[in-house]
């Protein structure tokens, strides 16, 4: 797997790279300290799996930055966001523009990697920790149209598993969560997986 990681910190960059190159020597790891020289990097390499790119490096300016380094790359190359928190607004703004997931600096390495992999599928990670629960939830009817298992499903799609993750965590088969999520797709409106958690965020559905 091929990584590119545009990040503010060199201290941090480095620690990153040296801990994903020690978790699996298969990885090459690409660094750039600016949007800039991530996007010339992007132009430059062949065949990048994941891009990541921290939202406090000096040009980003939020999701333009994004949106720029979605032009730079193939259609089907994800761009994960990087910070300390993102709030349901950065997020919805981010998906709007094709973020395919949102990655903590407190990540364990361990977790980066499985999130960059699950990303590099063209699946999306989206971390719901319990102050995003606290921020996401509205208690009102909204989420009364969602069957419990439907929840369980959504659950699973939030925090950026697969289906095949979800039905090991349920006790389901693999075509009984397709099932669901094509439910769930439906009642949310949504065209796809990414959709689908973007429009339970806006909806205040967690």
């Amino acid at each position: 797997m091929r990584i590119l990681f545009g990040y503010a910190n060199g201290v941090c960059r480095d620690f990153v790279q040296n801990h994903l190159l020690d978790d699996l020597s298969k990885i090459q790891v690409m660094t750039a300290s600016t949007l800039a020289q991530s996007i010339e990097l992007a132009g430059d390499a062949k065949d990048i799996d994941v891009v990541a790119l921290d939202l406090n490096m000096p040009d980003m300016n939020g999701v333009q930055g994004l949106s720029q380094m979605r032009k730079a790359v193939k259609p089907d190359v994800p761009v994960a966001l990087m910070d300390h928190t993102l709030n349901p607004k950065q997020m919805r703004d981010a998906l709007r523009v094709g973020a395919a997931g949102f990655l903590p600096y407190s990540m364990s390495s361990d977790a980066l990697l499985s999130a960059l992999r699950l990303m590099a599928s063209g699946e999306i990670y989206i971390p719901v920790t319990s102050a995003d629960n606290a921020q996401l939830a509205k208690p009102d009817a909204k989420d009364e149209f969602l069957s419990s298992r439907e929840r369980e499903v959504l659950d699973g799609l939030l925090s950026g598993q697969s289906n095949r993750q979800i039905a090991d965590r349920i006790g389901l088969s693999e075509v009984t969560i397709k099932y669901h999520l094509k439910s769930l797709r439906s009642k949310l409106g949504a065209r796809n997986r990414t959709h689908a958690a973007l429009r339970a965020i806006e909806l205040g559905i967690n």
